[in-house]
């Protein structure tokens, strides 16, 4: 009797750790708005739904190198893949969509959405992702290449004050630099954990090797996701929202070259607009990849599961 239970058990754990398929809906955004003499060219985008009530809350995005293969993350620790699909040069759809939750080091799902409240993920390579938790604030590893979305978490070394923003406001970004000034370095950038004169908390390093920095903050936008370039600049986004505002969204570049330990860095505005004007929500998630010869930036927004809110996936084709 005690095996047959163990083995109930065990086939119950099986079952709430796997991979599901999802249904999801994707129709065409039409137009993004105008983007006069920005450096961007509209490249399409999707409105994603899903009867499945897990789906949604995307905060964290990242792309295969050729643009097709989605990987994001859920504030309520889940990963959320999908395939992408073009007509010519434009996003057109998605499949092959599946949610997972996202295994703790022991193998277990979150015990709770502040456990399981993933902000960031970017790719290592090799099928390894860094992803960073901010609730419950942790930096760590998934080798999903080696086990799929069953992988495990194993906990990065970072420094300790990226812990010591406020409530739902410590790390929202996450990166690690391939090339550059600072090849072999992490990153991580706070939302709300901000200095004296209100710049945003971000930190670099290497081993124990540790650059506190900060970034220039403009009106009410927070930064909620980034993407390192080629090239080692960095892209941030950036959202403004509010009961009271449309919700915004901007897009900044930051020249890698100009930081250093307690530099404050003022980014280059690539990009700012609000909804009416723009297809725009509660924009959270960045990713940055090539696609016929173009490097593109592509944006999720989380729709905090509400039915008020839209999931929406835009691509940008960028370059001077």
């Amino acid at each position: 009797m005690r095996f047959k239970l163990a083995l109930i058990l065990l086939a119950a754990f099986v079952s709430a750790v796997k991979a599901d398929p999802v249904v999801i809906t994707a129709n065409p955004i039409t137009s993004f708005g105008s983007l006069g003499d920005t450096k961007f060219q509209w490249r399409g985008g999707l409105v994603i739904a899903s009867p499945d009530k897990t789906f949604g809350g995307l905060s964290g995005l990242t792309l295969s190198e050729d643009c097709t293969g989605l990987l994001a993350v859920s504030d309520a620790g889940r990963w959320f893949r999908a395939s992408l699909h073009y007509e010519e040069r434009t996003l057109a759809d998605v499949s092959g969509a599946e949610l997972a939750p996202m295994l703790d080091s022991a193998g277990k799902p979150p015990k709770s959405k502040m456990r399981g409240d993933a902000e960031a993920v970017a790719s290592l390579g090799n099928g390894r992702y860094l992803v960073g938790f901010e609730s419950r604030t942790r930096i760590g590893f998934y080798d999903i290449g080696k086990a799929g979305l069953k992988a495990r978490f194993q906990l990065l070394k970072s420094p300790k004050a990226i812990a010591n923003g406020p409530s739902n406001g410590e790390v929202e970004s996450v990166g690690q630099f391939k090339k550059g000034p600072w090849q072999g370095h992490y990153l991580a950038i706070s939302e709300h954990n901000l200095d004296g004169d209100g710049n945003i908390r971000a930190w670099l390093w290497q081993a124990s090797k540790t650059v506190p920095f900060t970034i220039k903050r403009r009106e009410d936008y927070s930064i909620t996701d980034a993407a390192i370039m080629p090239d080692g600049d960095i892209i941030i986004l950036e959202r403004s929202f509010g009961k009271s505002l449309l919700p915004g969204m901007a897009i900044r570049r930051i020249d890698a070259s100009m930081i250093e330990k307690g530099a404050t860095v003022e980014p280059q505005l690539l990009f700012s607009g609000r909804a009416l004007f723009y297809a725009i929500d509660n924009m959270e998630g960045l990713a940055v990849c090539e696609r016929d010869g173009e490097m593109r930036l592509t944006i999720v927004s989380d729709n905090n599961f509400s039915p008020r809110q839209r999931t929406l996936l835009l691509q940008f084709a960028y370059g001077p």
